[in-house]
């Protein structure tokens, strides 16, 4: 409520004539709102005083409460208080402008900011809209302009009552901020969708991967190699679906030449892929043979089994021996092994065929029994346990079948004989000329074994 004790002269005269307008029907003075209405800076003092004793003495409003009316309420009390005239003249109907010349100090301490609210149909006003965007990032704790795209701004709109206010920039958080700072922003500052439907998108595509490529560093060799999943962990994801139908190459195509589905640039791009994952290849075979070398020199892989299995496998690829891929590479590779003759396969075949065990024709070509099995396997196909020429050979239940024998007494003898033992999966194979004469001379002699005759032939 207005205190009359500690008013101004000035103010005193101008509520009395108030006091005739509203108690005696008359109007004011002519000419009483002249100074007032041509006065461009400070307070306007006979209408701050009116406009407060209208609205605390007459209307009973604190000014801490008048946030809970619309400007059109505060108009229409004030008309309603014979102050239409001060309305119209001084103020031109901008009730806004009325209440910040009435209380100064509450708007300037930011106690009724609540009156930039959309609310009041305010935003039309276009420093009304930077001074309630002003208010909210500083009341975020924001110190940096370069930190706000970084925020959700929706939630934070909401939090101070002014999200209505985005509707003035068709619901677009950047045309907001681009708006009340101009020029410190990019579409692509501000993680929304929309900008990915805007006219100007594959620009704002190009300005992101420009802008998060130079921020990481990137040089063209590691552009050109990026991945699906290197532009998602980016952050790229939404760009490469929306514009770029989910193609990472498409996305590369446009950023170096500014082109989507040009033939010869995209083999160009396929064609610097190809180069550069081989040139990445080989500098980590390169890696990996300085941790085994010892200057220039590569000694006896077959100690280290995983770096021989990785250097084999690329030789293979390359059609090259091991110590060919090496010395490729600048090192010079050294084995305490002798190196394995090359087998050719038509002498392997021949051999076989004149039904030469795998010992044996191993002791012909200067390689192992091993290496000529898993040849003759790999080639010619069958079992390459069983030895040729099958028919020189018989299997043990053949020979318990034809000697009635055990199994025990057949092995016995090839083992204290040391008779060819060859086995399969299926069954074990002796050679005939071996185990046959030596079963028909053990039948002959061996006791126990006729003894074992005579008494299950009384008992059948």
């Amino acid at each position: 409520m207005v205190n009359l004790f500690v008013l101004k002269t000035e103010e005193l005269k101008a509520l009395v004539q108030y006091k005739d307008v509203l108690d005696k029907g008359v109007s004011f003075p002519k000419n009483f709102w002249k100074q007032e209405k041509n006065q461009t800076k400070g307070i306007k003092t006979r209408c701050r005083i009116l406009t407060r004793y209208c609205l605390e003495n007459i209307a009973h409003i604190e000014p801490e409460n008048l946030p809970q009316y619309y400007l059109k309420d505060i108009k229409q009390i004030l008309t309603a208080n014979k102050l239409f005239s001060m309305v119209h003249i001084v103020f031109n109907h901008d009730i806004l402008a009325l209440l910040k010349n009435a209380y100064p100090n509450e708007f300037r301490e930011r106690k009724l900011k609540e009156w930039m609210w959309s609310k009041h149909g305010l935003w039309h006003d276009d420093n009304l809209i930077k001074e309630a965007v002003y208010d909210m990032v500083r009341k975020e704790g924001i110190m940096r302009i370069a930190d706000i795209p970084s925020f959700d701004w929706k939630k934070r709109l909401l939090k101070h009552g002014i999200y209505n206010m985005l509707m003035y920039f068709n619901y677009s958080i950047y045309a907001l901020f681009n708006f009340v700072y101009p020029g410190k922003f990019h579409p692509t500052h501000f993680k929304y969708k929309t900008k990915w439907k805007a006219a100007e998108s594959l620009e704002n595509a190009f300005y992101f991967m420009h802008r998060i490529f130079k921020k990481k560093r990137y040089s063209l060799d590691d552009i050109i190699l990026l991945g699906t999943s290197d532009f998602r962990k980016l952050g790229l994801a939404g760009m490469l679906i929306s514009m770029f139908d989910s193609s990472t190459l498409k996305a590369k195509e446009y950023y170096l030449f500014k082109t989507i589905g040009n033939e010869q640039h995209q083999q160009e791009i396929k064609e610097d892929i190809a180069r550069l994952l081989e040139k990445k290849k080989n500098e980590a075979i390169v890696r990996r043979l300085k941790k085994a070398a010892h200057g220039k020199y590569i000694y006896n892989l077959h100690q280290n089994s995983t770096l021989y299995g990785f250097l084999k496998r690329h030789a293979k690829k390359n059609n090259l021996s091991i110590e060919e891929f090496v010395q490729k590479y600048g090192f010079i590779y050294k084995t305490a092994r002798n190196s394995t003759p090359e087998i050719s396969l038509d002498e392997l075949w021949n051999l076989r065929k004149q039904g030469l065990t795998y010992i044996e024709i191993a002791d012909r070509l200067g390689s192992n029994p091993t290496t000529v099995n898993q040849m003759c396997r790999k080639h010619f196909g069958g079992d390459p346990l069983i030895p040729r020429p099958i028919d020189d050979y018989i299997t043990v239940q053949e020979l318990m079948n034809k000697y009635h024998v055990d199994h025990k007494t057949v092995m016995k003898l090839v083992k204290e004989n040391g008779f060819e033992n060859h086995t399969t999966i299926r069954f074990r194979y002796l050679k005939k000329s071996e185990i046959e004469p030596a079963l028909e001379k053990y039948i002959k002699t061996s006791r126990t074994h006729q003894h074992l005759v005579e008494r299950y032939s009384k008992q059948a």
